[in-house]
């Protein structure tokens, strides 16, 4: 990665076999946003991004958006954000509520992917760890409650990100989203051009899935895959 900041490329084992996928084409996307304050400025940091697109959610975020009614919230965009506090696996949203990811998946709309979305993005703090925070970084995405049950990509923090700087790092995002860039990278490159110098972005994907962009990519994971690949800054 360009401009001091570089990334590690981590595996892990699995005996489940990663199935051969096809290319899909996205013609038309939809797109959401989730509000975790409403005094805090992360409504902006959601429309900053939101603006590259003609998007179709931009809620206040609460924990049924993630978990039993994710099917009609997030799982029914192709890309989500959200904008708020957060911490290791877990988000809060404006309802006081937090919403823990490990679990999210446990109702009977389970995760994210096995309706809709591809991808989701947490301008938050730390919600994405790296091995440097957490040997053990991928099975809270995995299990059987959590939600990756065809999503492809869930990207954040490592680290703490800072309110003075995620509205432009989400609209850069957006900008390049929309210009058709990688997701993964799309996201580093924000974090990297308009981030502080000790914000630090991650990456967790299924592994075929890292060259995806909004309107090229792989066909879905299977939901009961445990395969997973992380990119990180350090």
């Amino acid at each position: 990665m360009s401009e001091g900041k570089s990334t590690w490329i981590g595996r892990i084992a699995t005996t489940t076999a990663v199935a051969a996928v096809s290319a899909g084409l996205l013609q038309a996307g939809e797109e959401g946003g989730y509000v975790g304050t409403d005094d805090e400025g992360h409504d902006t940091v959601c429309y900053e991004f939101l603006d590259h697109f003609s998007y179709d959610q931009y809620y206040y975020s609460a924990d049924s958006q993630w978990t039993w009614n994710n099917d009609a919230r997030v799982d029914d965009m192709d890309i989500a954000i959200f904008a708020g506090h957060g911490g290791a696996w877990g988000i809060l949203g404006e309802d006081g509520d937090w919403v823990d990811l490990t679990s999210a998946g446990s109702s009977s709309d389970a995760g994210y992917g096995d309706d809709d979305c591809e991808f989701v993005a947490f301008e938050s703090c730390k919600v994405v760890p790296s091995p440097l925070e957490y040997t053990n970084w991928y099975s809270n995405w995995t299990g059987s409650d959590g939600v990756f049950d065809g999503l492809h990509q869930a990207l954040g923090f490592r680290t703490n990100s800072y309110q003075s700087t995620d509205q432009d790092v989400s609209d850069y995002f957006g900008k390049r989203v929309a210009a058709g860039d990688d997701i993964w990278c799309a996201w580093f490159d924000a974090i990297n051009r308009k981030a502080l110098s000790s914000e630090y972005g991650s990456a967790v994907m299924y592994p075929s899935a890292d060259g995806d962009s909004y309107f090229s990519f792989i066909a879905d994971p299977s939901p009961t895959h445990t395969s997973l690949k992380i990119y990180y800054q350090h």
